[in-house]
């Protein structure tokens, strides 16, 4: 008896290890809408591999996609309207500019749903599992949230995913979209509350076992326990400048480049913060990743930084950013007097809040 009941749990094991999730998408599209074939774009597992890319042809206004897939994947489903004959160019299926929404729907592969789009292009949704309404709760959620947010840039979705994440603590849809905030740095102060409270399920998938080592190492970095690498690069006149030099006060190593267009966007956002604080013992050492030195000194006249700049030319290949782990810019790391990391990867209200914080 014993030998069946353990013969019984191994094969409940092994499904459970096996099991996929079965969909059928349902599509239906005006009769007079020009559009002939539908694309579905998704990602076929958690390995951050290609996505894979499904066509069906439409015939009488109506497509449908059917398959199975390891868990509930987010898919992207665009209509395509041939081009006109003798039209050369890029064609902007989507529509006019300013809806970029128009013959594109979003939804999970998960379970039986429908598709449907008006004459304008603009897609509505029925059915679908529990993955698809979460997905639909949380646009729900941004859309009441924009009507009274006051905040800038990434703010409300730092705000809105982080309510759906305790709200939805055991959907796929919760760490998907958690992906905004741990593909490249790691704020931990952001994430951690989010993982916290994420089901011991979603804590153990496969995408979140992924990044959780890169949080650890994050929270540990800005423990205020590790001492800041030092490092010494010329300025814009070749001047030998060394981060022990910065010792006694707080400074914020700044790491952009000329042609990083989120980082030109940050720039403004670290002005603000210097000139707040410039009086108080802070200041910002900025580490270009330029391989050009005309651009790199363009790029600080134009966004009129008053601080302390250098460079190596070296790009990605710098020896800085071996040092300090950077993988993606913009980013940063906030040292305090005693050379040691009490922030990184802080931009917008972050930036200004840790100052706040550490600076009376």
């Amino acid at each position: 008896m014993k030998k069946i009941t353990l013969f019984a749990g191994l094969i409940l094991i092994a499904a459970s290890l096996n099991a996929q999730t079965s969909y059928i998408i349902k599509g239906k599209i005006p009769l007079t809408h020009k559009a002939t074939r539908a694309v579905m774009s998704y990602p076929p597992d958690d390995k951050g591999g290609e996505y894979k890319a499904d066509t069906t042809d439409i015939r009488a206004g109506k497509f449908e996609f059917t398959g199975s897939i390891g868990r509930p994947q987010m898919a992207e489903l665009n209509l395509i309207i041939p081009r006109p004959s003798g039209e050369t160019g890029r064609r902007n299926q989507s529509g006019e500019e300013g809806n970029n929404m128009k013959n594109v729907a979003l939804f999970y592969l998960d379970g039986n749903i429908n598709v449907t789009f008006d004459t304008a292009g603009i897609a509505s949704y029925a059915g679908g599992g529990k993955e698809q309404k979460g997905w639909q709760d949380y646009e729900a959620m941004v859309k009441e949230k924009s009507k009274t947010f006051k905040g800038e840039g990434m703010e409300l979705f730092e705000q809105v995913i982080t309510d759906f994440v305790k709200g939805h603590p055991d959907l796929y849809a919760s760490v998907d979209l958690m992906d905004l905030f741990t593909q490249s740095s790691i704020n931990p102060k952001l994430v951690e509350p989010m993982y916290t409270a994420l089901s011991k399920r979603m804590q153990n998938s496969e995408k979140v076992l992924r990044w959780k080592p890169k949080l650890d190492e994050t929270k540990l970095a800005v423990s205020g326990n590790q001492i800041a690498p030092e490092f010494t690069l010329n300025d814009t006149e070749g001047k030998a400048i060394s981060l022990a030099s910065y010792r006694g006060g707080y400074v914020l190593v700044d790491f952009w480049a000329s042609w990083c267009v989120p980082c030109r966007a940050e720039n403004p956002n670290v002005l603000a913060a210097y000139e707040k604080y410039k009086d108080k013992n802070f200041k910002v050492l900025g580490v270009s990743l330029d391989e050009k030195k005309e651009a790199w000194l363009k790029a600080i006249a134009e966004d009129k930084l008053p601080w302390k700049q250098v460079c190596d030319f070296k790009a990605a290949n710098s020896e800085v950013t071996k040092k300090y782990n950077i993988s993606s810019i913009p980013a940063n790391v906030l040292v305090d007097p005693n050379g040691k990391i009490v922030g990184k990867d802080l931009r917008g209200k972050a930036l200004h809040n840790a100052l706040a914080e550490l600076i009376k």
